[in-house]
């Protein structure tokens, strides 16, 4: 069962995927113009028409044999887990050394009760101590005294510990996501960042996993 939830500071959200995920587009079509008109010499025999039967035959019953059964990967099985995560009173100072001991990119910020409130990237930081706001425009300088609420993303999209990955995978291109935290139950239980999933996809390199 595939389950995202938005969660803010002041609130939680169930995601359907019909929301989280883009409504796929119709190109305009044209008409087909046949090149030259179909001819006796252009139908098949019945031995020919017989084969190509059977074959589309066997084609549809892999087809509905993989559907009962698809190679599926949970996000449980990719996510990264304990999670390192920062408190919102948390310096910014604190979370360039979490960034730097453990080579994250994204750490999720929890408050002490436990309650998923935001994210923060490295890429978060540098551009705050820069002086620049979300969309690169100069504010002028920061320092490292700021807590990490002041500049972290206070709306994270996640996912539940039974989605499907590959639904991950499409929101990481889609959306221009770079991690998604991993929620059970309202606890954080883990995080998959690109990496995580480009990892996977090495390992479970089956074309139809990720068809």
């Amino acid at each position: 069962m595939t389950s995202f939830t938005m969660y803010s500071l002041n609130a939680t959200e169930l995601m359907p995927l019909e929301r989280v995920f883009k409504s796929p587009g119709v190109e305009k079509t044209a008409a087909i113009v046949a090149e030259h008109p179909i001819g006796d010499m252009d139908h098949p025999d019945a031995s020919e028409q017989h084969d190509r039967q059977n074959q589309a035959e066997q084609a549809y019953r892999a087809i509905e044999q993989l559907a009962k059964n698809p190679p599926v990967l949970l996000a449980e099985q990719v996510m990264t887990s304990p999670v390192v995560s920062l408190t919102p009173e948390a310096s910014i100072t604190e979370a360039l050394e979490q960034f730097q001991k453990n080579a994250f990119r994204h750490i999720p910020v929890i408050t002490s009760a436990g309650r998923l409130v935001g994210i923060v990237s490295d890429r978060d930081i540098l551009r705050y101590l820069a002086g620049l706001s979300e969309s690169y425009q100069q504010q002028g300088p920061h320092t490292s005294d700021a807590r990490v609420e002041q500049l972290m993303t206070p709306q994270v999209l996640t996912a539940s510990v039974d989605t499907d990955v590959r639904h991950i995978a499409r929101l990481f291109v889609e959306q221009h996501i770079g991690a998604m935290p991993i929620v059970k139950e309202g606890e954080s239980k883990g995080i998959i960042t690109r990496s995580d999933v480009l990892g996977t996809v090495m390992r479970h390199y089956a074309l139809e996993l990720w068809a």
